[in-house]
């Protein structure tokens, strides 16, 4: 990739941040909603605020959900971004396997580390995913609205017709 053409990507993406975090963070306050209410009725219910195997399974299915939507909205260009996405996806998938398992047979699998790494790590991963997903929105629709003013051959000042 040319220096100009990365210059210009940083450009734009640092001019469309504040609408990008804007609709990153309702679709993301919408998608976790529900799973942070559960999370707090099961602290509730037990009292107090710990990050055990219940709590981290109700995040890692989240998590697995929130990436398995990621992966149709991704541009296919983006091959990092997408096997980035993929990795984050499996790991969801198989540490919440293992934590129902763990749970349902009340053994030890993994440590509770494990599962907390991967809880947070996978949440993190997908909310950088969803911002970058975001981020490809927000641009098309601002090199659009750059695309019609291009075309614009005249503009009206004042009642006063200005060619551009």
């Amino acid at each position: 990739m040319e220096w100009n053409k990365i210059k210009e990507s940083a450009r734009t993406f640092v001019s469309f941040l504040p609408d990008t975090i804007k609709r990153t963070s309702i679709w993301i306050i919408i998608s976790y909603l529900i799973p942070v209410i559960n999370i707090g009725i099961i602290w509730a219910i037990r009292g107090g605020f710990d990050w055990d195997l219940s709590t981290l399974s109700v995040l890692l299915v989240t998590n697995a959900c929130f990436i398995t939507s990621l992966v149709f909205l991704i541009d296919k260009k983006r091959e990092l971004t997408s096997v980035l996405n993929t990795i984050s996806l499996v790991v969801a998938i198989v540490l919440f396997a293992f934590s129902i398992a763990q749970i349902e047979k009340d053994m030890s699998i993994f440590p509770i580390y494990i599962y907390k790494l991967g809880a947070f790590a996978t949440l993190f991963t997908s909310l950088f995913v969803g911002l970058v997903s975001k981020y490809d929105e927000v641009e098309a629709k601002g090199l659009l609205r750059a695309e019609k003013g291009r075309a614009k051959k005249n503009t009206t000042v004042d009642n006063k017709t200005i060619e551009l």
